[in-house]
């Protein structure tokens, strides 16, 4: 739990009085400087990771509050009961005995912060946050519309009102009020809306670098539970706007004036100067955006398998026209991109999820681009890497190819035979024979290198979360 004072956990058991300057998440104990090197270099101790002081009392409480030690029996969590999702300690085999899934609490929080149930809980914040944004934005330009709307009527009341007696004056009074109660009724319905918005958005702001804090400063215990009191506010987000669309306060309102058509003989049968109306018509907003349908409570997440569990299956087999088929990439439309790097007729082709040829894109005409791997930059742009060179002047790089002008835009000089590639979202990832691994930014096009990952002709890459994994067929691994 959070200490109420900065005082050093050991030196307080020594009666002495010391400012802790670090906080040690496995032992729940705030450190000195002194007792903080103790710490490290204690057999015990040594590979627990200490964070500043300042970072622990930057968690929201309701982190700092989550104990790592079992409130019935004092002893440190070691497992996790599935069926009823909590910690357990060694000693609660009595109540969770007839549980038949209770795993190692390692097996749950491990890597926890990149997990996709962690990085769907970020994106959830993301989600709702936006959401508030984009229905405040939404409701504060209907406010401006209906304020250009009055004024618009208003001023063709006015020259109207030129154009007609004291009667019409009686009458443009009249029906200039009717428009201020519809205004002011109105208006102030919107604004309540946006002054609530303006809340939510605030909490959620504020849930936002808590979560920051949970991603940078909480244990894995900690962030694991920590996540539901983020889902719980999150919910309840979420169902206030859907409230708001349920109940139709989102409906656009927009101020009309219908003049009547008798107005010309308004002294003899005219009895108003016109109607006040509001036209109300669905709002934008009432679709919320989310990436996926969430659970209202975190779960555990399942038991990793060992890669000896996993089982492959045949789905299907293509036929295509490359005569040696280097390289395969998959659009989001379900498109698949394989290159043919056969001499002097290196060609990408694309084929539809029936197995037929959408189409070819020829790369050795001129005879100066040949074709290895292929990596999908979007879904309507691919780079190519050119791998060996068959005619004398071939440039050796990345070609970067438009799929729907079936064109090349631009070429990556790089200083070698190209291989293997792939895109990590921000930048290409590329094998070069007998250099270090290359990274060409998408941006700029600018080139770094990785060190120490020189690598043989027909090597290829990939990523995985922040991990770049690469093979090296010379040394079979």
């Amino acid at each position: 739990m959070a200490t109420s004072t900065p005082v050093c956990a050991i030196c307080d058991l020594r009666h002495v009085t010391s400012r802790s300057i670090h906080w040690c998440p496995e032992c729940e104990e705030a450190l000195c400087s002194d007792c903080s090197e103790h710490h490290s270099l204690s057999k015990g101790t040594r590979g627990h990771k200490t964070i500043p002081i300042s970072q622990y009392q930057s968690l929201p409480t309701f982190v700092t509050d989550i104990q790592q030690f079992c409130l019935y029996h004092n002893e440190k969590y070691q497992q996790y009961c599935m069926k009823h999702e909590c910690p357990t300690c060694y000693k609660c085999i009595k109540e969770h005995g007839k549980c038949n899934d209770v795993i190692p609490l390692e097996d749950v929080i491990s890597e926890v912060k990149s997990s996709e149930l962690f990085r769907d809980l970020e994106r959830s914040l993301v989600d709702v946050l936006e959401n508030i944004k984009r229905i405040r934005e939404e409701r504060e330009k209907n406010v401006q519309s209906i304020q250009t709307q009055k004024k618009m009527i208003t001023t063709e009341i006015d020259s109207i009102k030129t154009r007609v007696n004291q009667h019409l004056d009686k009458l443009k009074d009249s029906v200039i009020k009717e428009l201020e109660e519809v205004y002011d009724d109105f208006y102030g319905h919107i604004q309540s809306i946006i002054s609530s918005l303006k809340i939510q958005e605030h909490e959620i702001k504020h849930c936002s670098m808590e979560f920051e804090s949970i991603t940078k400063y909480a244990s894995d215990l900690q962030t694991f539970l920590g996540m539901r009191e983020i889902q719980s506010k999150i919910t309840d987000h979420e169902s206030r706007l859907k409230s708001m669309i349920a109940n139709k306060s989102l409906e656009n309102a927009d101020i009309q004036l219908t003049i009547d058509e008798k107005v010309s003989d308004i002294l003899t049968s005219i009895k108003a100067f016109g109607l006040i109306t509001i036209k109300k018509s669905t709002s934008a907003c009432t679709n919320i955006s989310s990436n996926k349908t969430r659970q209202a409570q975190i779960s555990a997440p399942n038991r990793m398998h060992s890669i000896n569990t996993i089982v492959v299956e045949l789905n299907k087999k293509f036929a295509t026209i490359c005569r040696w088929l280097r390289g395969c990439s998959m659009t989001q439309k379900g498109l698949f991109i394989f290159t043919d790097t056969s001499s002097s007729k290196e060609k990408l082709e694309a084929i539809n999820g029936q197995g037929k040829t959408e189409y070819t894109i020829q790369l050795s005409t001129p005879s100066i681009y040949s074709a290895f791997d292929v990596e999908l930059i979007n879904d309507n742009t691919v780079a190519v890497t050119t791998g060996d060179s068959f005619v004398f002047g071939q440039r050796n790089g990345i070609s970067v190819v438009d799929l729907t002008n079936r064109k090349l835009t631009k070429f990556i000089d790089l200083p070698g035979y190209s291989y293997g590639i792939t895109h990590d979202g921000t930048s290409l990832i590329c094998c070069v024979k007998g250099k270090d691994i290359h990274v060409i930014r998408c941006t700029d096009y600018s080139i770094t290198t990785i060190p120490n990952t020189v690598l043989p002709r027909y090597s290829y890459v990939t990523t995985h979360a922040d991990t770049i994994l690469f093979s090296n067929p010379d040394k079979h691994k």
